[in-house]
């Protein structure tokens, strides 16, 4: 079952998405100061600051150091989600290419060193996961794989790699959004998460690994099927 913080953060999100999507907060917008987020929404900032996060990664709002956070623009029809796709391709295999050589080695170092706070966080996220594919909540289905992600890179790699994978989850909202909306992948996504988190959870690391890889692999080959393009090929 999710924690308690769990709920918060997912609730968070809810409510940020509420005021973007209603106008309240318009595109171009900045966000009210930190703490007058956390008075409004009555949370912690550091529910706030995970919530913000989230967003980020699925395209919501945009976090500017020593700027603020920004609403950015939205559209979920799929016209604009193709076009962005074939005009950026390179781009978006570039970052699958960044992924595969990261994460499934973040993943083999969990199996080997995680705690049990952790693996009830990654269990808590496949459960919101679930819990939001059934709803079709596609938004929060794409948030909490991002989640998913970013602990495993939290809790497994430097702080500076984990740094840089947070910024590559960032830029990748859209190439969750394509991948997920093909029939079936949502349940696929959510069974493939459970699957390396069995394995982290035993402390089968070359299972991890070998997981992670075919699970990013995959989601670039539905990427490339949703768009009708083919993967470029690395320089």
């Amino acid at each position: 079952m999710g924690t308690s913080n769990e709920q918060v953060w997912s609730t968070t999100v809810d409510h940020l998405r509420a005021l973007i999507d209603s106008g309240e907060l318009p595109a171009g917008s900045r966000l009210p100061a930190e703490r007058k987020l956390c008075e409004q929404l009555d949370v912690s900032r550091g529910s706030l600051r995970q919530a913000l996060r989230v967003l980020d990664s699925i395209g919501y709002v945009s976090i500017r150091p020593g700027s603020g956070t920004y609403v950015r623009g939205h559209d979920d029809s799929d016209q604009p989600l193709r076009s962005w796709f074939r005009e950026h391709d390179q781009l978006v295999d570039r970052l699958f290419d960044l992924r595969r050589t990261v994460e499934p080695t973040l993943a083999e170092r969990l199996a080997g060193r995680h705690t049990e706070a952790v693996l009830d966080t990654l269990r808590a996220n496949v459960a919101e996961m679930a819990a939001a594919a059934a709803e079709g909540d596609m938004l929060r289905v794409i948030a909490t794989d991002a989640e998913f992600h970013r602990v495993i890179a939290d809790n497994a790699g430097s702080d500076d790699v984990a740094a840089l994978l947070r910024s590559v989850l960032s830029l990748v909202g859209e190439e969750r959004r394509a991948a997920l909306r093909l029939p079936g992948q949502i349940t696929k996504a959510v069974e493939e998460h459970r699957e390396i988190l069995a394995a982290v959870g035993r402390s089968d690391g070359a299972r991890a690994r070998e997981l992670t890889l075919s699970h990013l692999q995959e989601a670039q080959d539905l990427v490339h099927r949703y768009t009708g393009t083919e993967a470029s090929t690395p320089d």
